[in-house]
């Protein structure tokens, strides 16, 4: 597994180009291109047994730190945290590995950058793939249909609005050496002993470089009331539509996800024009990547063998 850095020209007027970094394993003659996007408060390393599994079957498997997280670059503007910029660094992640188009994997904010790049990028989308984040019409059309659901939903992401507060939400998750980050860890997840004391050192370490906390926070702040959470609130209203999404896709979803009810996933099929196909784990949490490493492994590998081109 070798480690890289890449500079990515920013779009962003105050941002003239940004330092990613990554990791990637590539064997003699890949398949393909893997792009693993992690969440928050995540980095690579989510995915480190993934690259590990996909590397040995025959792909080209590459990991970002999403910009603002562990070792790459973190803008200090929020703006820079909009959701066009990132999916515009995941782009320039694919052109610069020499691919036309690549598999891109996400999970929470690295799912909802799938989301966004399948709908507005689906030429260099080869096959999406989301674990436990909802596509934004979907979402919407939930909560419209159902005033429980979204009075529900709203009360489970109250952490979201918190975000919005200027440097509180910076002090409460590094507050007692990072005890909000370990709780959250060990508090949702259905398997007690999936995240090893090692693991929760490497997650917090990551959040205590210069920067990175604001930064990951930054995501909340950048999106919630910009274009991307005032779309699915214009969705709800019946104001706005969003297009089908037009490459073979894959849901995957811890049922018992804290945050986030499963309810928001119904009728997803409804947004996209290609296959989509769903694949809830009923004791699954928000972790549910860590939780069943084997099935997700066996179920992403079925629907690649069959969906890739």
């Amino acid at each position: 597994m070798q480690h890289s850095f890449i500079n990515i020209a920013s779009t962003h007027t105050n941002d003239k180009s940004l330092k990613i970094h990554y990791v990637e394993t590539k064997p003699n003659n890949p398949k393909g291109l893997i792009v693993f996007l992690h969440g928050f408060p995540q980095f690579w390393y989510v995915w480190k047994p993934y690259l590990d599994y996909f590397s040995t079957i025959g792909f080209h498997v590459l990991a970002p730190d999403l910009r603002g997280f562990n070792d790459s670059d973190k803008p200090k503007e929020r703006s820079s945290y909009d959701i066009k910029y990132l999916m515009n660094d995941v782009l320039a992640i694919i052109k610069h590995s020499g691919y036309k188009k690549a598999i891109i994997i996400g999970h929470d904010w690295g799912g909802s950058i799938v989301w966004e790049l399948a709908e507005h990028h689906p030429e260099k989308i080869e096959i999406a793939i989301v674990v436990n984040s909802p596509h934004r019409g979907a979402f919407a059309a939930n909560i419209r249909k159902n005033s429980f659901l979204n009075l529900r939903q709203t009360l489970r992401s109250w952490y979201i609005y918190f975000f919005q507060l200027p440097l509180l939400p910076e002090l409460a998750i590094s507050c007692c050496n990072f005890a909000w980050l370990e709780h959250n860890f060990r508090s949702w997840a259905t398997k007690k002993d999936v995240f090893s004391d090692e693991d929760i050192e490497q997650y917090k370490d990551a959040l205590r470089k210069p920067g990175a906390l604001t930064a990951a926070i930054n995501y909340y702040r950048a999106n919630t009331f910009g274009e991307f959470g005032m779309g699915v609130v214009q969705a709800s209203m019946g104001k706005k539509r969003f297009g089908k999404i037009s490459v073979p896709s894959l849901l995957v979803w811890g049922d018992q996800d804290p945050p986030l009810d499963r309810r928001l996933t119904d009728n997803m099929e409804e947004f996209f024009s290609d296959t989509f196909r769903s694949l809830h784990i009923a004791n699954g949490s928000h972790w549910v990547l860590h939780e069943h490493f084997d099935r997700i492994c066996k179920e992403i590998t079925r629907f690649i063998d069959k969906y890739k081109k």
